[in-house]
């Protein structure tokens, strides 16, 4: 019993002695986005000199329609939007748009991934694509459309 006892005791101070505090240069690292990172994101977000949320949503819809998508959900509340496309393997679309501060336009943000099956698990895995042309045409219709809606033509 006394042998337990000391391994847990062991066990214990081996554990919490493996818990140290990180330095500032890892606190800092670890909260900071990776060029990567800030590259993807600057890929995949776009700004809209309108501060009128609602346009951009139906814009967005239209976009995505016209890229033979499926809306699945949307939330204007929010500023969510989810699609699917099946056709050349399943390809699933998020989309949120949000107004900038002081009104001065919404800013868009898309994201397309690849929706990968995998053998016995229950859900699948979506791999971001990266693929410039693609975040460029969705963009470039998102701005048609918007002109198009706002213009009544």
């Amino acid at each position: 019993m006394r042998g337990r006892r000391m391994f847990l005791l062991g066990a214990a101070a081996a554990a919490l002695g493996a818990c140290r505090a990180a330095t500032p240069e890892q606190q800092v690292a670890a909260l900071s986005p990776s060029a990567g990172a800030v590259d993807m994101r600057r890929l995949q977000t776009r700004r809209f000199d309108t501060a009128d949320q609602a346009l951009m949503m139906q814009s967005a819809v239209g976009a995505l329609q016209d890229l033979g998508f499926t809306i699945q959900e949307t939330d204007m509340a929010t500023g969510v939007l989810v699609a699917n496309k099946a056709r050349g393997g399943e390809l699933r679309a998020q989309v949120t748009v949000r107004r900038l501060p002081d009104d001065m336009g919404t800013a868009m943000r898309a994201t397309f991934q690849k929706v990968l099956h995998r053998p016995g698990a229950m859900l699948p895995v979506g791999r971001t694509l990266d693929d410039p042309a693609l975040y460029q045409g969705f963009f470039e219709r998102v701005s048609q459309s918007a002109y198009l809606t706002a213009n009544d033509i």
